[in-house]
């Protein structure tokens, strides 16, 4: 470096030295600040679409839930090795201290959709809703709910088996015995109709 400035020009810096991090931490800060923007999007527009539920009026409720998971589907869960976060351009990771935070709005947007659809009588739709919630971890709500479409569904097998399962997550909700008492009059009565014809 010395003689390359005795010469007249400027010192080059080896392309893993300081700038080189610098210009990662950067990028990761840029990465992190642009996850965090779509987050409080996402947040955003649940906190519309509970307005919107709490009106009754669940299609536009449904409209901003799926707003959700337009700004959160393209994150990224944050790699184990946080060097590799920074060096991977365009990438956008969830930072580590929120990772729960999306989570938790992916599941329980996905159990308000299956609210909205047991209310408008999509019950398939709060089925799927369920599933999906249920991918980001154990539920009683989603138990629940998945269990009251299917029974409206007639899948009265799997609607007990759902109810059972929220039970055992939430034994003290008087909805759930209630739902299940339902469920077994409706096999019931189906099961009799059937012997009838």
């Amino acid at each position: 470096a010395f003689l390359a400035q005795a010469r007249g020009r400027p010192p080059t810096r080896p392309a893993s030295g300081p700038s080189s991090f610098l210009g990662r931490a950067s990028r990761r800060g840029l990465v992190d600040a642009m996850a965090e923007e779509q987050i409080a999007q996402a947040e955003s527009y649940k906190e519309q679409g509970n307005r919107f539920h709490t009106e009754g009026n669940y299609k536009k409720a449904l409209g901003a839930y799926h707003k959700v998971f337009c700004y959160v589907n393209g994150l990224q869960a944050p790699p184990a090795d946080s060097v590799a976060a920074g060096g991977a351009s365009g990438s956008r990771y969830i930072p580590k201290e929120r990772a729960e935070d999306v989570r938790k709005l992916q599941q329980s947007t996905r159990l308000n959709m299956a609210a909205c659809y047991l209310k408008l009588g999509e019950h398939q739709k709060c089925v799927d809703a369920c599933t999906a919630a249920l991918d980001f971890g154990s539920s009683s709500k989603a138990f629940f709910r998945r269990g009251k479409a299917r029974c409206e569904l007639r899948d009265f097998g799997g609607a007990r088996a759902d109810l059972e399962r929220a039970r055992e997550l939430a034994p003290e909700d008087p909805a759930i015995p209630a739902e299940l008492r339902r469920v077994r009059a409706a096999f019931e009565h189906g099961d009799a109709a059937a012997r009838r014809r």
